[in-house]
């Protein structure tokens, strides 16, 4: 077992940041093929609310900031988007207005790349990014105002953030000034929310389309996801090989990025014995009452299909087949792989 401490701060930064925009990305694609782009769309906008509302929380104890006042906020928000890799300028910065100008989104760089997608950013952008923010940072302080007057998405060379306040900042409120982004402010932001995010997009999908086609979504969204972890993690580990004993080696990387507590009961060329003692996702399903009757059904109709397309991917002669599972009572659940 790769333990914590032996992966770098870069290791886990690798896996959790270049999986980040993929994750969401993902949830929302297969949730449009199951439905529409609307439908899609309404379950964005509702996880993101919740997301970005968690992220403002967490990111004021990561930062020891005592109030959310409205340089506080925008403090949040812009090292947010430092650390997802949003170019800005802050463009006004007075007592009663700030005006940020944002020049690059990732998300909508992302969208660029996809000749899909394209004709969905004005869309995104118009329906999605102003009443996003604009519901998230006045329910958060009702003294900012939020609008965007500028935006890349319909046709401007930039998005104008504009926040007002009701009332000027107390004198003694320290002027908005860009925080030069560490290697820990992006691991915590990356790996602290990456479960969050799926989380929410779970129980959001669930609430809008039910447990059932929730659960189809969930399944094919990982196993796309982890056929894009395998292969990236192969070149980062530069692994030029396919046998089981490669496999192990990528999964070792992401069960111990991902926080699984496991043994190697036997790793040789042809057959491997892995054994999960406790799963960071049936933990964060333990800790929540609500999701406790989902535990067994996401155990034994998940965890098994979503890894087949990333092995039959890697090596199609290998086979994995499991007999134990957490989920339902077992000590340990157990992975065998070996070759057909």
């Amino acid at each position: 077992m790769i333990k914590l401490s032996e992966l770098s701060k870069e290791d886990k930064l690798f896996f959790f940041e270049r999986s980040w925009v993929t994750l969401d990305g993902l949830w929302f694609l297969e949730i449009e093929n199951e439905t529409d782009w609307n439908t899609a769309l309404k379950i964005d906008k509702i996880v993101w609310i919740r997301l970005l509302k968690t992220i403002i929380r967490r990111m004021q104890r990561y930062l020891k900031l005592d109030t959310l006042s409205p340089v506080n906020i925008i403090k949040i928000l812009t090292l947010r988007w430092s650390i997802e890799g949003w170019e800005y300028k802050i463009l006004k910065n007075g007592e009663n207005e700030i005006d940020i100008g944002i020049i690059t989104c990732p998300y909508k760089e992302a969208m660029n790349r996809n000749p899909e997608r394209k004709d969905k950013i004005s869309l995104i952008c118009k329906n999605m990014c102003l009443p996003f923010y604009k519901e998230v940072i006045e329910d958060t302080n009702p003294n900012i105002r939020f609008d965007i007057t500028k935006s890349q998405g319909l046709g401007d060379n930039h998005c104008n953030f504009k926040f007002t306040f009701k009332d000027k900042m107390p004198q003694k409120e320290e002027k908005l000034i860009k925080k030069v982004v560490t290697l820990e402010d992006r691991l915590f932001y990356f790996e602290n929310h990456w479960f969050t995010m799926d989380g929410l997009w779970m129980v959001e999908t669930e609430n809008e389309l039910g447990k059932k086609l929730a659960l189809k979504i969930d399944i094919v969204v990982w196993q796309r996801l982890y056929q894009i972890i395998f292969r990236r993690l192969k070149r980062y580990l530069n692994i030029e090989d396919n046998s089981i004993k490669d496999l192990i080696k990528i999964l070792e990387f992401a069960w111990s990025c991902e926080g699984y507590n496991y043994e190697i009961v036997k790793k040789e060329q042809t057959e491997a014995i892995l054994n999960i003692k406790a799963c960071p996702y049936k933990e964060m399903m333990d800790r929540n009452p609500e999701r406790h009757e989902r535990i067994e059904a996401i155990c034994k109709d998940m965890c098994i299909p979503f890894y087949e397309p990333a092995i039959a991917e890697f090596n199609p002669k290998i086979l994995l087949e499991r007999k134990q599972f957490l989920g339902v009572g077992d000590s340990i659940c157990d992975y065998h792989f070996k070759l057909k």
